[in-house]
C-alpha cells in the first residue's frame, strides 16, 4: 500500500484525530500528528497534558476512542501492540525493564534471539548462542557497557540500566522506536551519556520521544509537538516552539 495522503511520501507514522477519554475527562482530544523517518520527533507539555496517554495509543496499549492510526502506510488503529512491535514499533517505559538475573551481555542477546529465530529452538544446546556473539560485543561497544557485560543487570548504576535498555531496544532493528521519557531519573553525567547514545542513533531510525528535559530536546529534535490540555497546542522546531506565547504560558502561566 502507498503512504497515505494525510502523512506525505517522508511520514512514516501518522494520527488524525485520536480521542481518548477516562470516565468523562479527556485525555486526548483530536491529536493529529506526523513523524517524518529517520528523524527525532519530540512530544513535550506540562503535567498533565496528555503525553502519556498519546503514546500508549501510538503503540497501541490503548484503545483510541476516536481517531486513526497509519504506520508505514497501513491503518494500524486497531492492530494489538504485540503484533505493531512485530511489524518494527517498538517501545520502552519509563520504570527500567531489564531481567535482573541475566548478565548484561544475556540481556541483549535475548532480543537477538528473536531476531535470529533461536527463541523458539527450545532443545538445541545454548551453545548455538554462541553465533550470536560478534553481534552481542558490537551492541555492548556501541552503548558503552562492553566492561559491564559479565555483571548482573540488577547490579548496574541506574544510568547504565537505561543504556542497557536502549541497547536491546534497538537491538530488534527497529523501523520506529518510541522513548518514554528516556532521561527520568537519571543524574547530570547519565544525561549527557544516554542523549549521546540516543544521538547516535538519530538519522538512521525514526525516533518519537516524550521527555521533560528541555535542554536533550532542543539538543536531539527534529520536530516538537507540544500538547496542553489534551491538545495540540504548537508544532515546529525547537526554535519555533519555544519562541511561541502559547507555550510559554503554557509552561510558566502570565
Amino acid at each position: 500500500m502507498n503512504e497515505p495522503a494525510i502523512g506525505g511520501a517522508a511520514a512514516i507514522l501518522t494520527a488524525r484525530g485520536l480521542t481518548r477519554s477516562f470516565s468523562g475527562f479527556t485525555a486526548v482530544k483530536n491529536v493529529d500528528i506526523t513523524v517524518q523517518r529517520n528523524t527525532v520527533h519530540s512530544v513535550i507539555g506540562p503535567n498533565g497534558a496528555g503525553k502519556s496517554t498519546l503514546f500508549n495509543l501510538l503503540t497501541r496499549f490503548l484503545e483510541p476512542d476516536a481517531g486513526r492510526i497509519v504506520y508505514r502506510g497501513e491503518d494500524v488503529t486497531r492492530t494489538p501492540p504485540a503484533q505493531l512491535a512485530r511489524q518494527g514499533v517498538v517501545r520502552s517505559f519509563q520504570i527500567s525493564a531489564v531481567f535482573p538475573h541475566l548478565t548484561v551481555a544475556q540481556n541483549v542477546c535475548v532480543p537477538l534471539q528473536r531476531l535470529s529465530g533461536l527463541q523458539k529452538v527450545f532443545w538445541r544446546s545454548t551453545a548455538c548462542l554462541s553465533a550470536l556473539d560478534d553481534k552481542v560485543h558490537a551492541l555492548l561497544r556501541q552503548f558503552g557497557l562492553s566492561e559491564w557485560a559479565d555483571t548482573a543487570a540488577g547490579e548496574l548504576p541506574y544510568g547504565r540500566k537505561r543504556a542497557l535498555e536502549l541497547a536491546t531496544t534497538f537491538a530488534l532493528e527497529p523501523d520506529l522506536v518510541l522513548l518514554d521519557e528516556p532521561m527520568a531519573g537519571l543524574g547530570t553525567e547519565d544525561v549527557h551519556r544516554v542523549a549521546d547514545l540516543i544521538a547516535a542513533q538519530a538519522g538512521t531510525r525514526t525516533i518519537v520521544m516524550v521527555e521533560h528535559n528541555l535542554k536533550v530536546v532542543e539538543r536531539l529534535s527534529d520536530t516538537v509537538t507540544v500538547l496542553c490540555r489534551g491538545e495540540v497546542l504548537a508544532e515546529g522546531s525547537y526554535a519555533e516552539v519555544a519562541a511561541d506565547s502559547r507555550v510559554l504560558e503554557a509552561y510558566i502561566g502570565h
